[in-house]
């Protein structure tokens, strides 16, 4: 070997890390994340093999792609035989993150290379100026114990949290329809998601309206409004129902929630391929998300398209979200203000556009969009998400 290459190669050697961190692209999440929930830091589902067989057949009949639990050896035999992940909760007794760190790390050792984890519940309550510092060390320790599944830390109101240090994944929860403050704490995730360049999650109410009427379109603009800001998933929170006690079939929340389920279950998998936007936009509104009318406005503190931007919205009441594709293609991700009026859109585009696509939900494709004088035009459903596609 001449003398000069071995010089080099000693060199690398020495300047690479033995022990490098996994990068943490590794340990983002691969789905967008519809999480079937009975409550955490305990074992509240069923611990007898059958009824929960049982649950889990009617949570994935219902869309759900993620269970949060305990985590025990059976379970995940019973999950992956019905294509579910399971959602580790680390604050449970048994195996909690910081009580019990000795038993959860030899969990997380044990779970390193499980394809049926989803990641690692850690957290989902206030996080205040003295615990910062401690979800940042439960993050550091998870990472250590398994670094291949992402870590989940989850506050109220996005207090704090972007202070955590290291996490995969980020979530928080508001109950808008009952408290307010939807887009506020929209636009203080967004800026998080930006700035740690990852996702997030929301943890929301599953009766925001009433159950068997109006519920799945409260429920699914909640979620549809929060796509373009860049949401990877969501959880719902539990106050009962959603499967029946004794038969674990779905009750009449249930069918609510298989509704909204089946509209992101759609364009999960391309929700996914589009990391963080760039920016949200939103149109002026007549009518708010009760269906009521108002002189109209931009809502919440929203920004207008610019007027020198590539793309105008002339119709249509809604929101969108810029993101770009590994191919470096423009996706907008639309959503309508209004969760009980269909929208239909109208929008311009520039002259240099080379090619614009319409993703069909039913179909799972994308399909090609013909603009009439630089004007596409599409539906957006009441409370769902649609995506363009754009190539210039």
């Amino acid at each position: 070997m001449p003398a000069l290459l071995r010089a080099f190669l000693a060199l690398v050697v020495v300047a690479t890390p033995l022990h490098a961190a996994e990068p943490e692209s590794k340990r983002q999440p691969k789905q967008f994340a519809i999480v079937y929930n009975h409550g955490y830091a305990g074992d509240n589902l069923p611990t007898d093999k059958e009824q929960f067989e049982s649950l889990v057949k009617s949570a994935k009949s219902a869309h759900f792609n993620v269970i949060l639990c305990q985590y025990e050896p059976w379970r995940a035999e019973i999950c992956k035989k019905h294509g579910m992940l399971i959602f580790v909760d680390l604050l449970v007794p048994a195996h909690h993150v910081y009580k019990a760190p000795d038993v959860a790390k030899k969990l997380c050792e044990s779970l390193k290379d499980n394809d049926t984890v989803y990641g690692y519940h850690l957290w989902s309550d206030n996080i205040t100026d003295a615990t910062v510092a401690g979800r940042t060390r439960d993050v550091k320790n998870v990472h250590e114990w398994d670094p291949n599944h992402l870590a989940y830390i989850g506050t109220t109101y996005m207090n704090r949290v972007n202070r955590v240090e290291g996490m995969d994944v980020f979530g928080y929860y508001d109950f808008h329809w009952k408290r307010g403050g939807h887009w506020g704490h929209l636009d203080k995730a967004m800026a998080t998601a930006q700035a740690k360049k990852i996702g997030f999650l929301r943890y929301d109410d599953a009766t925001s309206g009433i159950v068997g009427k109006g519920n799945p379109n409260r429920v699914g603009y909640t979620y549809a409004t929060s796509v373009p800001f860049g949401l990877k998933g969501y959880i719902y929170h539990y106050a009962g129902g959603i499967t029946d006690k004794k038969t674990f079939a779905l009750d009449p929340l249930g069918e609510d929630l298989k509704k909204v389920n089946e509209r992101f279950a759609a364009v999960g998998d391309e929700l996914m391929k589009i990391g963080v936007p760039s920016a949200v936009y939103s149109t002026t509104i007549t009518k708010t998300a009760k269906n009521d009318a108002v002189p109209a406005a931009v809502p919440g503190g929203l920004k207008e398209v610019p007027k020198e931007n590539w793309f105008q919205i002339t119709a249509g009441e809604v929101l969108v979200g810029a993101f770009a594709d590994d191919l470096k293609r423009d996706v907008l991700v639309f959503a309508c203000h209004n969760p009980y009026e269909t929208q239909e859109v109208k929008l311009v585009i520039d002259a240099k556009v080379k090619s614009v696509e319409f993703f069909d939900r039913a179909a799972k494709k994308w399909v090609a969009l013909k603009p009439d004088a630089k004007t596409v035009t599409f539906k957006v459903e009441d409370h769902g998400v649609e995506l363009v596609r754009v190539t210039r």
